[in-house]
């Protein structure tokens, strides 16, 4: 028998461990550090940290930065130009900038990091031009492509947060292009230009030859082969909590609708009133069932809208909500008669997902809504799709198919979303792929109960025609 203490012990061990784990690093990181240092308020306060002695006292003379730009110039070798232009006020300290060379020097000299100060100059009307060379700013990959993590925590600074720079351009080096971008950016047509105005998401970005065929695929093998560890730990704590919660959810419903048919095979009187209204529409009509719910989501939502904006995040139920009347329409008309097959289930699911991401778009560029967020989140219904064949399969008593094909749909669905970066707080992570996974499950349970219904074999309407026939004998 295990002692008492040691599980006492064992316990505390695995709830302190982990709390240990998130909160040492958060202590022993650095302090916030924007990807331009040398721009705007960060260089504001290494003005302040600085002086300059007037008759022997240490004088200091702050300055205010109203505009700040940087333009960095990425060569072939991975080293990068910055050309960084802070846009001064009218001030004593401007002044000093611009009359005292070595204060000038001083001051702008490390204060891009270990990069290099190639020069400072200050021009009118009040403009300090800094220009630096960075080594190592991107590193040489497969075929001719080279990557750069500077933009990330992971790979650039330690705790990287912000830009910095009110505007910040990285011109790609000659005969190559921008690849992969983080998300915040916008591409010049030509491809040779990538503007920030602020860095919300790290990432890690890109050049690939001008003439590549197939950047993309040299891009994401780039971004592979140097985050790859990365990229294994972070899926492993965002994909499992989804996926346990998906397999038990499915693995469980087997049991749950033999126990429901039990149910409904008693031939007491008093078991049978339990199985009257509600759930006995449900399990006889599913069809009008599901049509009900997406009906009732859709005005819903149109509901909300009335009192203000939907948010993003809500549009996608929009595109469910219609899908959900089209098919349970289709099922209770009679149009879908026959499921034959596990593959004919897999079918209608896709295609099912597809009229709702087609929905949500129309419904976001009709309200101007539509966002690169709103587009990447739409693979949020695969897994709620996925449920309408795992249901079926279940419904057939192939428990282990059902539980394989939601585990698809769900990592399917999340696995485009994993952090390609390190995860500063891994719970946090693995929280909201939970909830995630959870939201898909409550919203695609409908489906799940759909194709188990028709699963097994009953159609709208056929177990009330088989109890009329039963009282008339």
């Amino acid at each position: 028998m295990v002692p008492r203490a040691f599980l006492q012990t064992t316990l505390c061990a695995l709830f302190v461990v982990p709390l240990v784990a998130v909160v040492a690093p958060a202590g022993a990181a650095p302090p916030p550090q924007p990807l331009c240092d040398a721009c705007g308020e960060s260089f504001e306060e290494r003005v302040e940290d600085r002086g300059v002695a007037v008759d022997g006292e240490f004088v200091i003379y702050p300055i205010e930065v109203d505009r700040s730009t940087a333009e960095v110039r990425v060569g072939k070798n991975g080293t990068a130009t910055w050309t960084v232009r802070n846009h001064l006020d009218d001030s004593e300290g401007t002044e000093q900038l611009r009359s005292n060379a070595s204060y000038r020097t001083r001051i702008a000299d490390g204060a891009m990091g270990d990069a290099e100060l190639l020069d400072a100059t200050v021009s009118q009307p009040n403009v300090l031009t800094l220009r630096y060379r960075e080594s190592g700013f991107a590193e040489q990959s497969v075929r001719g492509t080279l990557r750069s993590g500077e933009f990330t925590s992971t790979y650039g600074y330690r705790n990287l947060h912000g830009l910095g720079a009110d505007r910040l351009v990285v011109v790609a080096p000659d005969g190559h292009r921008i690849g992969r971008t983080v998300s915040d950016a916008t591409v010049s047509d030509d491809g040779s230009r990538m503007t920030l105005t602020d860095l919300d998401e790290q990432g890690i970005v890109t050049f690939v030859p001008r003439d590549a065929a197939l950047g993309g695929l040299w891009s994401l093998l780039a971004v592979g082969s140097l985050a790859g560890p990365s990229i294994a730990v972070n899926a492993v704590g965002f994909l499992v909590p989804s996926v346990a919660l998906f397999a038990v959810i499915v693995a469980v419903s087997p049991s749950v609708f033999a126990a429901l048919g039990r149910r409904w095979g008693d031939a007491s009187e008093h078991r049978r009133r339990w199985d009257v209204g509600l759930v006995r529409r449900v399990r006889n009509a599913p069809g009008d069932s599901l049509a009900a719910v997406g009906g009732l989501t859709v005005v819903a939502l149109v509901g909300l809208e009335m009192v203000g904006p939907v948010g993003p995040s809500l549009l996608p139920m929009l595109g469910v909500g219609i899908t959900y009347v089209a098919l349970g329409v289709a099922v209770s008309r009679g149009i879908v008669r026959k499921w034959t097959s596990y593959r004919s289930a897999v079918v209608i699911g896709a295609l099912g997902g597809l009229v709702a991401a087609a929905s949500t778009v129309a419904a976001a560029a009709v309200t101007g809504r539509l966002t690169p967020w709103l587009l990447s989140n739409l693979l949020v219904l695969v897994p709620i799709f996925a449920l309408l064949p795992a249901g079926y399969a279940a419904g057939r008593g192939r428990r282990r198919l059902a539980v394989a094909t939601a585990t698809a749909g769900i990592v399917l669905g999340l696995l485009p979303a994993v952090p390609v970066t390190g995860s500063a707080v891994p719970i946090l992570l693995a929280l909201n792929a939970t909830a995630v996974g959870l939201s898909a499950a409550v919203v695609g349970a409908p489906l799940l109960v759909l194709g188990a219904v028709l699963g097994s074999g009953r159609r709208d309407g056929e177990q009330e025609i088989v109890e009329d026939q039963v009282a008339e004998s």
